[in-house]
Formats: structure tokens, C-alpha cells, sequence
């Protein structure tokens, strides 16, 4: 697709309460596990930052703080930082998609679904805007859905594949490249809390 995005990659909402294979259980709000992974998602998107190291010191009147930047060290990040990112429209069951990545779109300083708002049910519609607005042409859009519809978001999408989304999982990143007729598709492991899956 010449004049369609470069990648596309869909995840789920992090972790909820209550029945994970139901969206409409548990509260519209992430769980403490799902707020952990919304916190380290960027690392896979992002790399590493500069942080600031306080040292304190004893002075006559309290103490004096100095900052100093500390490099950070570790991975680079694995998958291609998105210039547009995607999440659910906000519902009376769930915000957890939007809850999801806006850590990264702190990171990335971007907006989250600038200018559309999509209900779970339209996953069509979405995945026409992103395949055919030239807005997206070359790009890399990331979308944060619900798992019921992510399947069918995915054949909208492009793939040729029959695919499902487990209840209880979480923990994935489905990579779609443009750059062959059909596109490629990857499920790629997020590894990013203990107990993720490694493959």
C-alpha cells in the first residue's frame, strides 16, 4: 500500500478488574497491574531519557538539594515510535484504552486520536480513515482497542489471517507492515511485566 502507513500496531487496553474476557465488568478504570503496564509502555516506543539524581546536603538552615542529569542505560526501544496514536472512544464501561497509552502520549507529546473519536463498534471506520486519508501516508499509527473487536479491527486493517484475542490477554503488540501486498503480520510479545509472556 505506496500511499497508506508505513506500520500500524494494535494492542489492548492494559489490565482490568473483574472478568478480563468482558469488557463491560470491572469498572470503566485500569488496575493497579494495568496502570504498571500504561506506566513502562513507552520504553517499548521511546528510548530512554535523561533522569535527574537529587543529592542532598546538610546546610546550616535545613538541607541543599543539587540535581544532576543521570544517563539511563538500557534497551533501545523495540518498535518504531508512532506519529499518531489511536485509542477507543472514552465510554459509560471504559477509558481504559485511552488510559493505556497516555503515558506514551506524554512521551511522544502527542495527542491521542486528534480530531476523531471512534466507539469500540467502529473499528471500520477507523481503519478506513488511517488506510486511505493521506494524513497517515508513510506513517506509523499505534491503536489501543478493546480485544472483543480487535480481530475484526485487524481484517479491516489488512490482514488476511484468522485471528483471535484471548480474554485474558494483555500483554501484545499485532505489528502490521505495508511494505507487501497483503501487509505482514506479527504478534510480538510486549514483555514488560513479570509474568508476560516471552514468545
Amino acid at each position: 500500500m505506496a500511499s497508506g502507513p508505513t506500520v500500524i500496531y494494535v494492542i489492548r487496553h492494559g489490565e482490568k478488574l473483574g472478568d478480563p474476557s468482558n469488557d463491560s465488568e470491572g469498572g470503566k478504570h485500569l488496575s493497579m497491574r494495568g496502570s504498571a503496564r500504561a506506566a513502562v509502555l513507552p520504553s517499548l516506543f521511546v528510548a530512554a531519557t535523561p533522569q535527574l539524581s537529587c543529592e542532598l546536603t546538610s546546610a546550616k538552615d535545613g538541607y541543599d538539594a543539587h540535581y544532576v542529569a543521570q544517563s539511563v542505560s538500557g534497551s533501545a526501544p523495540r518498535f518504531l515510535a508512532p506519529d499518531f496514536l489511536f485509542a477507543t472512544k472514552k465510554s459509560a464501561h471504559s477509558n481504559r484504552p485511552i488510559e493505556t497509552i497516555t503515558p506514551l502520549a506524554a512521551a511522544l507529546q502527542l495527542p491521542i486520536s486528534p480530531g476523531h473519536e471512534f466507539p469500540d463498534a467502529k473499528y471500520g471506520d477507523i481503519a478506513k480513515l488511517i488506510l486511505n486519508d493521506a494524513t497517515y501516508a508513510g506513517k506509523v499509527v499505534l491503536i489501543c482497542w478493546h480485544h472483543g473487536t480487535i480481530p475484526d479491527l485487524a481484517a479491516k486493517l489488512g490482514v488476511k489471517q484468522q485471528l483471535s484475542w484471548k480474554g485474558k490477554v494483555f500483554d501484545r503488540v499485532w505489528q502490521i507492515a505495508y511494505n507487501t501486498n497483503p501487509p505482514t503480520f506479527t504478534d510480538q510479545p510486549q514483555q514488560l511485566l513479570f509474568g508476560d509472556a516471552t514468545t
